[in-house]
């Protein structure tokens, strides 16, 4: 291996594009040089209850990637993609990877919900050296999904993907543009009855801390911290969320109602004003159904994770 290769990962959500370019070392460890989200919904549309890709869908999905394909041979690089749950229920998902794969000559890996928890563990293990030997929980809450893994030691113990996502909730119980005390509670209602099933062997299992990262997350984190004072709360590091700041983070968030009201709070991102309250409430259930008190961020998510697996299989095949 060169010195300076590149290696490039493209991950399509629910709810984006998001994209980076890594320069790996000859020891395997790398470093991000390049990073680009594009916020792009797909699949929002439904025929006879299922959702599909859009013709526009399928124009945007190739303008972006012969966009990105540009950015990756300035690296001389070609593209790694996955895709997951939007494009995974999708009825008409077989013709878009052809079509994209003809068209543009990039070949999109579907992960199923095991296959990306697989990754997101593979790099919070790699991230946390010292998870790796722990018990530990990992969160991801997704546009379309939320995967939950519990590792230990490189190993899985358990994973299940529930069908709770930021997008997707929104869709279906936040179609307006208002929030209101009745729509809120039955979302949340319904958050608690999808993790109901796994509450019990996820709290059976002892484990040692939680960790996570995804949009929803670090959004909850970085408002906490741009309204610290007004929220009163005391500092705190700056990859851990406590339970404290993110009741009052989600309190302060659902108190404005709209989504030009929600533009104005000091550290929200405006593409996530729409989509991160449902996002905070499934956060905010997990934190109450399993009674945490704090979670650790991590800088590694799926992306890294596939990266981890290209490196691996290259050293293997040498």
């Amino acid at each position: 291996m060169n010195s300076q290769q590149h290696k490039a990962i493209l991950d399509i959500g629910t709810n984006s594009f998001h994209f980076v370019v890594y320069k790996v070392r000859d020891d395997k460890s790398f470093l991000t040089i390049y990073r680009k989200r594009i916020v792009y919904r797909l699949a929002l549309q439904k025929q006879n209850e299922k959702s599909f890709l859009s013709d526009e869908d399928f124009a945007q999905t190739l303008i972006i990637i012969e966009e990105l394909k540009k950015i990756a041979s300035q690296y001389s690089c070609s593209i790694t993609a996955t895709a997951t749950s939007a494009i995974r229920e999708a009825s008409n998902k077989d013709a878009y990877l052809e079509h994209v794969q003809k068209t543009t000559g990039v070949s999109i890996e579907l992960l199923s919900g095991e296959k990306e928890a697989l990754l997101i563990y593979k790099a919070v293990a790699h991230y946390n050296k010292d998870a790796f030997s722990k018990r530990i929980l990992c969160l991801d809450i997704g546009g379309g999904s939320t995967e939950c893994i519990l590792g230990e030691k490189g190993k899985i113990l358990f994973v299940e993907s529930l069908v709770l996502g930021a997008v997707r909730l929104s869709m279906q119980f936040f179609p307006g543009d208002k929030l209101d005390r009745n729509k809120i509670e039955v979302c949340r209602s319904f958050i608690h009855k999808a993790i109901e099933p796994i509450k019990q062997r996820v709290v059976a299992a002892n484990m040692d801390f939680v960790t996570g990262n995804s949009g929803t997350i670090y959004a909850m984190k970085i408002l906490a911290l741009a309204n610290r004072s007004n929220l009163g709360l005391e500092p705190q590091e700056e990859k851990i969320l406590t339970r404290e700041e993110l009741e009052k983070a989600v309190d302060l968030l659902l108190s404005h109602k709209t989504i030009k009201e929600r533009k104005t709070i000091p550290g929200i991102e405006p593409d996530r004003a729409a989509i991160l309250p449902a996002g905070a409430l499934i956060l905010q259930s997990f934190f109450s159904m399993l009674n945490l008190s704090s979670l650790y961020l991590s800088d590694y998510s799926m992306r890294e994770g596939k990266l981890l697996e290209i490196l691996e299989n290259v050293e293997s095949e040498n």
